[in-house]
This record gives C-alpha cells, structure tokens and sequence, in this order.
C-alpha cells in the first residue's frame, strides 16, 4: 500500500512537473512571439521614418525653385503673334557737288557686298546736266535684318564725304492680316480645287455638271495662283526693306572763274531772248501788215465818202 502510494506520488509530480514545464514552455513561446512582433513593428516604423524623412527633402528640394515662380502659378503666359511688319526707309542726303556721284556709287558697292541675297539693286538716276552733278536717287530692297546697318553705314560714308543728313523717315507698314486672310482663302481655294477634282476623277454627274465642275477648277485654281503669288509678295515685303536715298548737291563756293562764267551765261542768255523777241515781233508784223493794210484802205474811203456828204 505505501508503494502504490509512493507510485501515485511520483506519478502525479510527474504529471505536475511536465504541466509546469509544457505551461512555462507555452508562455515562453508567447512572450517570443510578442517580442518579434514588437520587433517587427518597430522596424517597419523606422522604415516609414526613413522613407518620409526622404520625401520630405526631395519635396524641400522641388520646392524651392517653386518659391521664385510668380504670384499665380495657374496662370499660362499669353501667347501673343509679333506683327508681320513691311518697313520702308527714305533718307536725304546733302552733299559737295564733285562728291556726290562718288558717293552715290559706295552705297552702290555696299550694296553688291551684302549679296544678292541681302541687297538688291532696284533704280539708280543722277542728272550730270552741263558738266555739273544734280539731284540724285538710289533705290534699294535690302534685307530686313541688315537695313540698319546699311542706313548707318550709309550717313557714316557721306559724313566721311564732306556732306549731312537732310531727313531720315522710316515707316512700317503692318501686314500681318493682309498674311492670315490670304492664307486662309489660299486654304479654301485648295479644299475647293481637291474636291471638284476628286468629283471629275469618279466622273459622277451629268455631262454638264462635269464642264461646270472643270470651269469651277479653273476659276479656283486661277484664284489659288492669284492668292499665293499675293502671299509671296507680301513675304517678300516683309523680309526685304525698301531703302531710296536722295542726293541733294551743296553749291560751291564763289570764285572768278565760276562768276565770270555765269555773267557769261546771263549775256548769252540776255541776247538770246533779245534775239527770240525781235524775232517774234517782226514775225507778228508779218502776219498783221496785211490786215492792217485794209483797214486802213477801209477808214479812207469812210472818210472821203463822209466829207462829199458835207460838201452836198
């Protein structure tokens, strides 16, 4: 009996002791996998740290080319069309009377050093009347971009001439509506011209309606010609200026030989009218010696009639 006790015994501490043993075992699990769960929230939370500590200097760093735009970031520029201009330069030049041809001719040869391309001669006229030069004219179309320069160029050689500027006048001539108009009859034209071709290539239609749709092409295509040739003027305006430089003569100084030379030219000029003027006196007598002839003749024998009246 005292052995089946002492075997009882043993056998419930057994039993206890694994009890123990298996609850300490769970509860020692249990606070592991607790601790790795703190662990691992612990972790992921630095990581987001880590993660928003770096958007938040790439954001510092977008931002502050941000903080130098304007006031209304919303606001998109406008967008606005720089006017097709046509410019037109007049200028006046003054200048000594043995330079002015001379000077005449270095703008001619500016000119033919820009090109083609960039200068073209359009009308040169100089009066060299009685060995003396006269008023004088240049007219040039020069690249738009190099009609300063030319202009400058140009006061700078009759300065270096001895001569001034009388006046400068330059004007602009604005086309940018005569373009956008042109381009868009340009653009229905085509549209025009596309389908009455595409109509007479199916040839669909009576035989009068195809002569009245090749009438329609040819008017539309003769007004497309018209349209773009106009266009292509209008371009050419814009990108060449016209340039006309007028030359005055400065009249020289007096000297004997010039004035002997002009009391010379007023005596001949004297006689001359003096010579005009007999002649057509003489001639006028010519002509009214024989009316007067019988006018006279007709007032005598008025009078000899008048007097036998009296003497009767």
């Amino acid at each position: 009996m005292l052995q089946f006790r002492r075997n009882v015994a043993s056998f419930t501490a057994e039993l206890w002791l694994d009890f123990v043993l298996s609850e300490w075992w769970d509860l020692r699990l249990t606070f592991k996998g607790i601790a790795m769960r703190k662990f691992l929230v612990l972790g992921f939370a630095a990581l987001l740290a880590a993660c928003s500590s770096n958007d938040g200097g790439g954001s510092g760093q977008q931002d502050a080319p941000t903080a130098e735009a304007p006031a209304t970031p919303g606001a998109e520029p406008l967008k606005v069309a720089l006017p097709q201009l046509a410019y037109r330069y007049t200028l006046s030049f003054l200048l000594p009377d043995g330079r002015l041809a001379e000077t005449q001719e270095a703008h001619r040869a500016l000119c033919e050093q820009l090109g083609p391309a960039r200068c073209q001669l359009v009308a040169l006229t100089r009066d060299d009347a009685e060995g003396r030069a006269g008023s004088a004219v240049l007219k040039l179309r020069v690249a738009a971009a190099d009609a300063p320069y030319f202009t400058g160029e140009a006061g700078r050689q009759v300065a270096a001439a001895g001569g001034r500027a009388l006046n400068t006048n330059v004007a602009g001539d604005d086309v940018s509506k005569d373009l956008t108009d042109t381009a868009a009859r340009i653009h229905q034209r085509e549209l025009l011209v596309a389908r009455v071709t595409e109509t007479l290539r199916t040839r669909k239609g009576t035989v009068g309606e195809l002569v009245e749709a090749e009438r329609n092409v040819a008017g539309a295509q003769e007004e497309l010609d018209k349209a773009r040739a106009w266009q292509r003027e209008l371009q050419g305006r814009v990108a060449m200026a016209e340039v006309e430089i007028h030359y005055q003569p400065l009249a020289a100084p007096a000297s004997g030989a010039s004035v002997g030379a002009a009391l010379g030219e007023a005596a001949q000029g004297s006689a001359t009218m003096f010579v005009w003027g007999l002649q057509l006196l003489l001639s006028l007598a010519i002509y009214l010696l024989p009316w007067a002839a019988v006018f006279g003749a007709g007032v005598a024998v008025a009078t000899l009639l008048r007097r036998r009246n009296r003497a009767a």
